[in-house]
C-alpha cells in the first residue's frame, strides 16, 4: 500500500473529529448525551410553580401611630384573634397572607387613653383601610376589611 493511502483514512478521522467539536455553528442543538445544565434542573431556574402550596404569602402591615397611651390593641386574620399586652406607638405587624386566591377577612382594634391613633392596614403595598381615634379620655381606633390571597 502506498504510504499517502494509509494518510488518506487518518484524515479522515481527523476531520471528521474537527467536525464534530463545536464551531460556529450556534443553531445546532447540543449532542443527546451532554449532560442537562444545573440551570435546567434548578428550581429557581424553572417556570413559577402553579401549586397554590408553592407560592408565596401575601403582606398584610398593620401599622399604629399617635400620641395617646395604648391599653390593648388586637389584629384578627381570618376570625383568629392575636391581642398584643404591650404596645408602644408607633407599632407595626407584617402578618402573612396565604396565596389561596381565596377572600381572607382582617381586623385591628386598638383601645386608648387621652390623645390619638392612627391605623393603616397596607396589603402589598397598597392601603387597604384606615382609622383614627381621638379621645380626652378612652377611644377606640378599628379598621377591618378583606383582601384576595
Amino acid at each position: 500500500m502506498p504510504p499517502i493511502a494509509r494518510l488518506v483514512p487518518t484524515a479522515a478521522a481527523v476531520v471528521l473529529l474537527a467536525a464534530g467539536c463545536g464551531g460556529d455553528d450556534a443553531g445546532e442543538p447540543p449532542a443527546a448525551a451532554d449532560p442537562p445544565s444545573v440551570a435546567a434542573s434548578s428550581p429557581s431556574a424553572s417556570a413559577a410553580p402553579s401549586t397554590p402550596a408553592a407560592r408565596q404569602p401575601h403582606i398584610l402591615v398593620v401599622t399604629a401611630t399617635g400620641t395617646a397611651r395604648v391599653t390593648s390593641l388586637t389584629y384578627a386574620l381570618d376570625g383568629k384573634p392575636t391581642k398584643v399586652n404591650t404596645v408602644k406607638l408607633p407599632w407595626r405587624m407584617s402578618i402573612d397572607v396565604p396565596s389561596d386566591g381565596l377572600r381572607h377577612t382582617w381586623r385591628v382594634e386598638v383601645i386608648h387613653g387621652k390623645g390619638n391613633v392612627d391605623v393603616r392596614a397596607i396589603f402589598n403595598g397598597q392601603v387597604v383601610g384606615t382609622a383614627r381615634g381621638s379621645t380626652s379620655g378612652v377611644g377606640t381606633a378599628s379598621a377591618s376589611g378583606s383582601v384576595l390571597g
